[in-house]
């Protein structure tokens, strides 16, 4: 068991566990700076640990496929699939009820104005590290909204309303739980 139950003593143990990770960005993700005229961090990155349709990693380079379906192990969960056992004890404490598939992970990663056009579901957005700013902002049409997951999980339709990051100083993660088209 690695965590406790309390969200701020987990949230310094998820702290620890994603500061030992390499973060990198695959190339939808740093293509969605580019629109959102942000740079890419320099320590840091977005990457999915989950499932996705896409076999191919570069020429002559395949992805694991995944025993159970039709898809793919992304890069992150073929080389870390003890990070599955983590995030489903952290979820288990935290949202116990809430089913995702698929996790967005990310660190000092300053996502632009988007929807998350693939997701069937709410996410549920979790925040960690040393920093200040950084909210998630939600732009839910009669009302804009700002998300601080440092304090607990909070929960928001990405596929359905318009979401960014605010500037932040500091070294700032954050894990999005979700379902998207490749994870049911």
């Amino acid at each position: 068991m690695v965590f406790s139950g309390d969200y701020e003593i987990d949230n310094m143990l998820m702290t620890d566990i994603l500061d030992n990770i390499e973060f990198y960005s695959g190339s939808t993700r740093r293509k969605m700076l580019k629109r959102g005229n942000i740079n890419h961090p320099k320590d840091g990155g977005s990457m999915l640990y989950g499932k996705t349709w896409r076999g191919y990693l570069s020429p002559g380079v395949q992805r694991v496929k995944d025993p159970y379906s039709n898809m793919f192990l992304t890069k992150i969960k073929a080389e870390n699939p003890i990070l599955q056992d983590i995030f489903e004890e952290f979820a288990d404490f935290h949202f116990p009820h809430f089913d995702f598939g698929s996790i967005q992970m990310n660190k000092n990663f300053q996502c632009p104005k988007h929807v998350d056009s693939s997701n069937t579901s709410k996410s549920i957005l979790c925040t960690f590290g040393n920093f200040t700013g950084g909210n998630t902002i939600v732009d839910m049409e009669d009302e804009i909204i700002s998300l601080d997951g440092r304090k607990s999980p909070v929960s928001f339709d990405g596929g359905k309303y318009y979401h960014w990051v605010e500037d932040f100083i500091g070294t700032r993660y954050s894990l999005v739980f979700f379902h998207n088209k490749c994870s049911k």
